[in-house]
């Protein structure tokens, strides 16, 4: 049986996104600003941990994480939100770093679902804290499958990295490759359902997060074979057969559950998100 954290309200590290409103126009950009709140955990001494803005799951190398988290591989599918009057918005991502406290690095890429002014509107992206995200310039709609992976190519210790992002949308067909420099602390990986914040000018707070019901990740769901998975250390295997943690969502600090992952699929690379 797993034990909750005593420290219900307590939150990862965020990965915050700007939505501009221009006129009328709903989400006109997506952008994230280099702001890092609190983190909540410096080991993995606890099997689930509440949120105020991610869901899913994290791994790591030991109940004390040392930096060999070199590579993640994920698949999901883009879920579909309602189209409401209001603005909510929603993420779906893999990402490597930006988990453990004292941790600002964070390496990742994902798909965006929102909606506001009776609309709905997704996107793909990457991204480098703490610099502004990076959109990627093809379609992606509801239902299409995706799959992503980040993997250290060189220079894999601390330090400066080289890294390749690449992510794959099966249902379409396109392919985005990119290959960077970056400095990640390498102490974790994850695979995340997230309620961005909105931010307007420098004054930041947590959106509504988007009704998108069930959201769907790992191998299991999408039939993409090695997904939800990681490397760390010598070892690639899936999220179940690694040091872990189960994320849920709340509402605010000690409220109730917005978002609950499941518990992870018998050959432990796979779960769903419920939004509660």
């Amino acid at each position: 049986m797993k034990t909750k954290m005593k420290n219900a309200g307590a939150y990862v590290a965020i990965a915050l996104f700007i939505s501009v409103f221009l006129s009328s126009s709903f989400a006109a950009s997506f952008q994230q600003p280099s702001i890092i709140t609190q983190h909540p955990v410096s080991t993995l001494d606890s099997t689930t941990i509440s949120s105020l803005n991610w869901a899913g799951y994290a791994a790591a190398s030991g109940t004390t994480p040392s930096p060999t988290v070199t590579a993640v591989y994920g698949s999901w599918i883009v879920q579909k939100v309602q189209a409401t009057l209001g603005s909510k918005y929603s993420s779906q991502w893999i990402g490597i770093g930006g988990f453990f406290s004292g941790d600002k690095s964070l390496i990742q890429t994902g798909t965006e679902s929102d909606s506001g002014n009776g609309k709905t509107k997704y996107a793909v992206w990457w991204e480098t804290l703490p610099k502004a995200e990076t959109a990627i310039s093809q379609p992606v709609s509801p239902g299409d499958v995706m799959s992503a992976s980040i993997v250290c190519v060189s220079s894999c210790v601390s330090g400066t990295q080289t890294w390749t992002i690449t992510v794959h949308d099966v249902t379409k067909g396109w392919t985005f490759a990119k290959t960077l420099s970056y400095s990640s602390s390498l102490k974790s990986a994850e695979w995340i359902e997230e309620r961005p914040a909105l931010c307007l000018i420098l004054v930041c707070k947590l959106t509504n997060l988007a009704n998108f019901g069930t959201a769907k990740y790992g191998q299991v769901y999408t039939s993409i074979a090695g997904t939800g998975f990681a490397t760390i250390g010598a070892t690639t295997a899936a999220i179940g057969g690694l040091p872990n943690i189960e994320i849920s969502m709340t509402g605010s600090s000690g409220g109730a559950v917005i978002a609950q992952p499941s518990p992870l699929s018998a050959d432990g690379s796979s779960f769903i998100v419920n939004r509660q």
